[in-house]
């Protein structure tokens, strides 16, 4: 391995806040811009860069209203931090009333016919004025079955709006409120080469160094609009079109990793493993390995896998498996453990099912090269 990989590895990592390193969650949803808003991905994803997480912490974004469920970067839900919702949203989706919507909602299995929408639309935001779980939406409002699952994603895609999280970190029986009477004003959209410009370099400071095609695969935006966006950042390029704000490279430089090791449990669909674009993930995962992080690539390049990590590198995958209140864990790695990563293990294992409020069972180690 290069010293120019390692360097990159340790200092996304850094960026990242993985191994704890952040006191709270605000903070990392605010440098990180967000997590999958799914449970408990984004749950754990926390959990992996906060230190002394806890459920109720977990809970307060949504109650003290610090974090909103938004969807976001290639149309799927994020968590993400109030004063940076509005501005990613703006970036990442089209506004309500572009002809987008009206083309994706004619599509089989998603069909709302037009002459219902309207009224639905108009009795849902009335009612939604706390959050409300979709069952008592549909038998309050009479909402036909067919229509009652496109007709919420519809509106919290078009930002009328918002899901709120389930009281337990594994269900997502999420609920859905008013965003105007939920968020206030906060959600107000952005001009979106505004919007844009603002992500790149957000999305530089907490990824970077990375490419103009990691932003873009990233955001899911068009390959134009993320050169065009990335231009409006000043950056420097350290090689390989790897892009880097230029007020971080004298950090970046003179970075230097902690000598102690580091184990990391990430969660399916990490903010980092799903940070880039599947040619440009070098420095998490070796290219020989990286299919057994993300399965056969598809269309969005793979959905990672939970993930293992020691020092920043991927050294295999795990798996809970959860039995009334007991959690048992699955774990295949590449190379034989020693007795320190295997401690290293247990110690994240047992951090985790506290997390979850699960008893910690049996950790299965497994090789696999």
């Amino acid at each position: 391995m290069s010293d120019f990989l390692h360097q990159i590895r340790q200092w996304s990592h850094h960026r990242q806040l993985l191994g704890h390193r952040s006191a709270n969650a605000e903070e990392v949803l605010q440098q990180i811009t967000g997590v999958y808003g799914t449970h408990p991905s984004g749950p754990l994803s926390l959990l992996a860069r906060v230190q002394n997480f806890t459920p109720a912490a977990y809970h307060l974004l949504d109650a003290q209203k610090k974090a909103f469920r938004v969807p976001a970067m290639r149309e799927s839900v994020y968590l993400l931090h109030a004063a940076q919702a509005a501005t990613v949203f703006s970036a990442t989706l089209p506004p309500a009333n572009h002809v987008y919507w009206q083309k994706r909602y004619t599509q089989p299995g998603r069909h709302i016919p037009p002459e219902l929408y309207e009224p639905m639309k108009q009795a849902i935001l009335q009612t939604a004025i706390t959050p409300m779980p979709p069952d008592y939406l549909k038998q309050t409002l009479q909402i036909p079955d067919a229509i009652l699952k496109p007709l919420l994603n519809r509106l919290a895609f078009e930002g009328f709006l918002l899901r709120v999280g389930a009281t337990g970190l594994r269900a997502n029986n999420i609920t859905y409120v008013s965003a105007a009477v939920w968020a206030g004003g906060q959600l107000v959209r952005v001009p979106e080469p505004q919007a844009l410009a603002w992500l790149a370099a957000q999305y530089l400071s907490g990824f970077g160094p990375a490419r103009v095609k990691d932003f873009q695969w990233w955001a899911g935006i068009t390959a134009a609009k993320a050169k065009e966006a990335i231009a409006a950042t000043p950056t420097v390029e350290l090689g390989g079109g790897l892009l880097l704000p230029a007020a971080l490279l004298p950090q970046f430089e003179n970075f230097k990793a902690t000598p102690e090791d580091c184990l990391d449990l990430l969660p399916q669909w990490d903010s980092y493993t799903m940070g880039y674009a599947p040619d440009g993930r070098q420095r998490f995962v070796n290219p020989d390995k990286q299919e057994r992080l993300y399965g056969k690539l598809g269309a969005t390049g793979g959905n990672a896998m939970e993930t293992v990590l020691v020092n920043g590198l991927a050294h295999g995958v795990w798996k809970p498996a959860i039995s009334g209140n007991k959690i048992n864990l699955s774990v295949t790695l590449w190379e034989k453990p020693g007795a320190k990563l295997t401690h290293l293990l247990q110690g994240q294992f047992a951090q985790l099912a506290n997390f979850l409020q699960l008893t910690p069972g049996t950790v299965e180690i497994e090789t696999a090269k």
